[in-house]
This record gives C-alpha cells, sequence and structure tokens, in this order.
C-alpha cells in the first residue's frame, strides 16, 4: 500500500513511499493482462459488453459498474506467486475473487443484472491527469456505468504540498469527476480516501519490511522531508505527522471537488480511517494483498451504505 510521490527541492525527485497511502508509485512496468474473469477495459480498447439482455434490476443497486484511478484499485501485486502483475479478479472494487468480496460481487448478490458489467479502468501510476483519460473513456461503456468508484490522489502528493498544489489538483479532479456525471447523468459517483496513516502502517510492518520499506525503490535512504521511516527503520514523527496532514490536505480536495459534482459522494475519511495491518500489505511494500482488498472492499461497501450510495 505504499506509494511514490515527488519531494520538492530534491534533485533527481526522490521517491518516498508512505506505505498507508493506498498505493501505486511508479511500479517496475508490470501490468500484466487483466484477469480472464474481470470485466476490463485498457486504455483505448473496445470495452462493450451488450450482447447479453439485462437481467430485471434491484431497485437501488446499479447494472453496471466501473472503478478509475490507480493500481491499488487493479489487484497488483496481490498475488505472491506472480509477483507485480496486475490482478484484477483481485480489485477490491471490481473483482471476482470469493476471498476478496469486492464491492462489484456484493452488488451481484443483490442485482444478478451487474453480472460481466464489472470494467476496471484503473491503471498504474494514475494521477488525476490519468483520470480524466480514463473518465472520457468510462462514459463510453456499454452497458452506461450506474456506479463509478473513484480511488485517485496517490501518484499527485507532493510533499511538501502548497496552496497552488492543492488548488490545481482539486479543479483536474472536479474536471474529471463533471466528465462522469455529464456523460451518464443517472449514475452515482463514489470517491474514496487514502488508507491508513504513515504512523500505524509503520507498526503494521516487521522490522525486516521497515529496512526493506527505506532500502528498497520506494526511495532509498529515509533522511528528505516526510521520510517517516528513518535508514534505521524508526519512526520519524516529525515526518509522519507532515506526511500525514499533507495527505488530509489533498483528502480535502477530494471532498471539496465532489461536493462540486452532482451526484458525487465522498468517503468521509472512512479509508483515512482505517488502522493498517501486516497481513493488509502485499510483498511489495506497495499494494494491498488479498486479505488487504478484502478490507478495503468491506470499508467501502459500509460508507456506501451509510452514505446513501447504495440502499442500506
Amino acid at each position: 500500500m505504499a506509494r511514490k510521490f515527488p519531494v520538492k527541492g530534491l534533485a533527481p525527485l526522490l521517491c518516498l513511499a508512505a506505505l498507508v497511502l493506498t498505493g501505486c508509485g511508479a511500479h517496475r512496468g508490470a501490468a500484466s493482462a487483466p484477469s480472464e474473469t474481470t470485466a476490463a477495459a485498457a486504455p483505448g480498447a473496445a470495452a462493450t459488453s451488450a450482447a447479453a439482455p439485462l437481467a430485471s434490476a434491484t431497485p437501488g443497486y446499479p447494472s453496471s459498474m466501473v472503478v478509475l484511478g490507480h493500481s491499488n484499485a487493479t489487484g497488483e501485486d496481490s498475488d505472491p506467486a506472480q509477483p507485480h502483475a496486475v490482478i484484477r479478479a483481485n480489485s477490491w472494487a471490481t473483482g471476482t475473487n470469493p476471498a476478496v468480496n469486492s464491492v462489484y460481487r456484493r452488488i451481484l448478490s443483490k442485482n444478478p443484472a451487474i453480472k460481466g458489467h464489472n470494467f476496471n479502468l484503473a491503471q498504474p501510476s494514475a494521477t488525476v491527469d490519468a483520470l480524466l483519460l480514463q473518465a472520457r473513456q468510462a462514459v463510453t461503456l456499454k452497458p452506461e456505468p450506474g456506479l463509478f468508484l473513484v480511488q485517485i490522489m496517490d501518484a499527485d502528493i507532493v510533499c511538501p504540498a502548497t496552496h497552488g498544489d492543492y488548488a490545481t489538483f482539486r479543479s483536474k479532479l472536479i474536471t474529471a469527476l463533471g466528465v462522469l456525471a455529464r456523460g451518464a447523468p443517472h449514475s452515482r459517483i463514489f470517491v474514496v480516501s487514502q488508507w491508513g496513516s504513515p504512523a500505524t502502517t509503520w507498526k503494521a510492518l516487521l522490522p525486516a519490511q521497515r529496512q526493506q520499506f527505506v532500502a528498497g525503490d520506494q526511495g532509498g535512504g529515509g533522511t528528505g522531508p516526510c521520510a517517516f521511516i528513518d535508514p534505521r527503520g524508526r519512526l520519524v514523527p516529525k515526518e509522519a505527522a507532515r506526511l500525514d496532514t499533507i495527505i488530509h490536505g489533498y483528502e480535502a480536495q477530494l471532498a471539496a471537488g465532489c461536493k462540486r459534482v452532482p451526484r458525487c459522494t465522498y468517503d468521509r475519511g472512512a479509508f483515512g480511517r482505517q488502522v493498517d495491518k501486516n497481513q493488509y500489505i502485499s510483498e511489495d511494500l506497495n499494494h494491498f494483498s488479498v486479505k488487504g482488498a478484502a478490507a478495503a472492499a468491506a470499508v467501502a461497501w459500509a460508507a456506501m451504505k451509510q452514505r446513501g450510495v447504495i440502499p442500506r
């Protein structure tokens, strides 16, 4: 669940990973073919599944859905037997793996009409700029999605962050969400926050994993701004607090941006309030494991019910 983000003032850019920042820094070119059991649409590919007639829809539950955002929505690195591979069947949002019990599978149990209409447009390292491209593709899907799940902001985070950084992110987010709202005027949009917090993630890591964290491709050294784990694997409270504040700053933009768009609902920090656990972390320390994806699905489902996105 770690992620990478640019740290201002360092040259070249130093990418530090805040493990709890729900996941998807630039990855090692790993993007395998989507799971054959998941309806996935890659950028630029035709994405329709209109051949089969829809079953009768259950009121309140969508008959088609799509997730947009970064690699923690794709199931990347969730299978230890396939390191760094994208396993869309393990997506917390649209996955088909019963062990995950994704949002899609939960809706399927209530509304059989959604079967096979679980599109996944999320991409490794996606920024809010990529979200706009995903949104443009999403509104061309058939059948028209009744639910858009959005997990973004991860790769956009910079440290330190300025008011200008926040404003730019918010403006681009509103543009992307607006494409969804106008292109699918009967749909609902649900935006999730960033999973967990730096301090609780540090606690979830084993000592060897903390060393792996600072020595690996997440950024190395642990000495710059927002480096909340030092080179010896110890928590740096000041930097953990700094990063936490920045995360909340970006989350505030998610909330403000969503508020500007019709039928958009923010999770009000439901993901962010979670305390990470070691079992939720993939082997690359950068994504959800299957258990982590299952936890995310459960949290998203509860938040969607609470916010009235789906029936209680």
